[in-house]
């Protein structure tokens, strides 16, 4: 079937429910609408950026289980318009002192599933560190966490996408007496879009931090270290109070940033083992070819914006598979740093043609990038300027579907995001040894908190940031391009399908809404390569400052959690 109007525009899909708010003074967006306004309630009592990130945060933890909270961890980016510089929080889990490269060979499955699975949890410290260095002042803790800690007593309602993930993990919680929370005893089914779930345990585990002068000392070392550690070793894991109490947060004081690609934009996000180097440098191939005075026609009759973007995308992701931790990879940092200079910009840009080519072109080893898919992100722009974009995971639904009997807290399975020797994907490539496991050591992540501003007059331009696995990356990407270099609104940017390629493997996953007759044509003309989307779309979280100060905001409309900004 034929897909295109007669003028030669193509039949795409028509906009989105989304709502896309305007504000004034600040803005929050997150993947659940009580998050966002339990944000929004912190910005009207005074707290700034990362004051309403933290309420948002908790909160998510709250609302989805299946994708962040106090088991997990994160990575933040924060924009301070006074300095005009980005300081980063990597509270991203580690590695347990008893692990080893070789600990899932020969049960891969462990990795995913099971209390051998979790990682040390970074998210209450960097919280902690957060709320201590670079909060207002104006807020308290506890004023922060009280009306989570209120909706999980009085009971937390089932979005759409949670229910759809309970029906999918039904089978398997039934048969884990620690996940049977999940189930509703009145039906002996799992809770259904629209059920309200009272989360008691998790209300008096946060209740217990609220009200701590040091909550870190009461996870990491003091009777809460010890309960969690009681309960993953009778359980089998190897997670133990050393690994606890030597875990902290790493902050950079220096963020990458790319300050070459748009006039006096800044881009600026984390180093490895977040993508943010891979992120921002897609936008930095496009704006090789595009700039703010490109015609908006092109996003809807060009297959040769397409084809360019794809090949941003392979040449981008292909460096992905030579990133890790860079506290274990060395050449990591140097890499990623690279990939933020025009240099690096000018060469890749220099490489692609009009056609696609074989993967050894892109200039990469043959090596399996994990998929990560569990995931929340916050964007959040203060009436002073200021900026957090924060991404928060406890990497696949669920984590290690293991709950804490005492606690109420969902654990991580962020072991699963590292590689393991000889393990072979799926699309028979080996894989990543920057990635294998070591103690200590953080995995790899698609999490890409960007804050882009006017290194001249000090504004932010955007927020932004995405959940759901590797396709992050190109999810934050793609309204990146489209609203500063083809001026779409920020929604109509979120709302455009994704073409989405991340060099392994050599084909592009398209959403079902992109036109058939622009990928024959790609096909046809430019060689590329298709496959419907296996889901896990990138759901993205975005703000957007136009030239006359006004603040528009858009959260993803593939996130089916009753989701709407909160500003004034």
């Amino acid at each position: 079937m034929v897909q295109q109007d007669t003028d030669g525009t193509y039949k795409w899909a028509p906009p989105s429910n989304s709502y896309m708010a305007k504000y004034k003074r600040a803005a929050i967006t997150s993947d659940h609408g009580i998050c966002s306004d339990f944000g929004r309630g912190i910005l009207l009592k005074g707290g700034n950026a990362i004051d309403a990130t933290l309420a948002s945060l908790f909160c998510l933890g709250a609302t989805n289980p299946q994708s962040s909270g106090l088991g997990g961890g994160f990575i933040m980016t924060i924009y301070n318009s006074t300095t005009k510089r980005c300081n980063i929080i990597d509270a991203r889990e580690t590695a347990p002192k008893n692990s080893h490269q070789n600990m899932f060979t020969n049960n891969p499955n462990a990795s995913k599933y099971g209390f051998l699975a979790i990682a040390t949890p970074g998210e209450l410290y960097g919280y902690w560190l957060a709320y201590t260095k670079y909060g207002s002042g104006n807020v308290t803790w506890s004023e922060i966490i009280q009306p989570t800690i209120d909706l999980c007593k009085n009971g937390v309602p089932v979005s759409e996408f949670l229910a759809n993930v309970l029906k999918v993990k039904e089978k398997q919680f039934k048969t884990l007496p620690y996940m049977r929370n999940w189930i509703n005893n009145a039906t002996d089914r799992v809770y259904i879009a629209g059920d309200l779930i009272k989360r008691t345990k998790l209300a008096r585990t946060l209740e217990r931090i609220s009200r701590s002068s040091d909550p870190v000392e009461l996870f990491y070392r003091g009777d809460m270290a010890n309960t969690i550690i009681k309960e993953i070793q009778a359980n089998g894991g190897i997670l133990n109070k050393e690994d606890l109490m030597n875990f902290k947060p790493v902050e950079h004081d220096e963020a990458l940033i790319n300050d070459h690609f748009s006039g006096s934009l800044v881009m600026c996000g984390p180093p490895p083992p977040s993508s943010f180097a891979v992120s921002q440098l897609i936008v930095s191939i496009m704006a090789k070819f595009y700039s703010p005075e490109s015609n908006k026609d092109l996003l809807y009759k060009s297959p040769e914006f397409y084809h360019r973007l794809i090949e941003a995308e392979k040449f981008s992701y292909a460096k992905r598979t030579l990133l890790g931790d860079e506290l274990f990879v060395k050449e990591a940092s140097a890499l990623a740093k690279n990939m933020t200079t025009k240099l690096y910009t000018d060469w890749i840009y220099a490489l692609i043609s009009d056609k696609a080519h074989p993967s050894d072109y892109y200039g990469a080893m043959h090596q399996a990038q994990k998929e990560d898919h569990g995931t929340s992100h916050v964007s959040t722009l203060d009436a002073q300027d200021n900026a957090v974009s924060a991404t928060s995971t406890v990497n696949r639904w669920f984590g290690s579907s293991t709950e804490s009997e005492e606690l109420g807290i969902i654990w991580n399975d962020e072991m699963d995001d590292f590689s393991t020797p000889g393990m072979i994907n799926g699309f028979g490539f080996a894989p990543s040894k920057t990635n294998f496991i070591k103690p200590g050591k953080k995995p790899m992540s698609s999490m890409s908190p960007m804050v882009i501003y006017d290194s001249i007059t000090g504004k932010v331009k955007m927020v932004i940031g995405a959940s759901g696995g590797s396709k992050i990356i190109s999810a934050i990407a793609k309204p990146v391009i489209r609203t500063l270099f083809f001026n779409e609104t920020i929604k109509e940017a979120i709302d455009a399908p994704l073409l989405h390629n991340q060099f392994t493997p050599d084909f592009t996953q398209y959403e079902n809404h992109v036109p058939q007759e622009l990928m024959k044509i790609l096909v046809s003309k430019y060689n590329q390569k298709f496959r419907l989307t296996s889901g896990f779309e990138g759901i993205v979280q975005a703000i957007y400052v136009d030239s006359n100060d006004d603040i528009y905001v858009n959260g993803d409309f593939r996130r089916k959690t009753d989701m709407h900004p909160g500003g004034y």
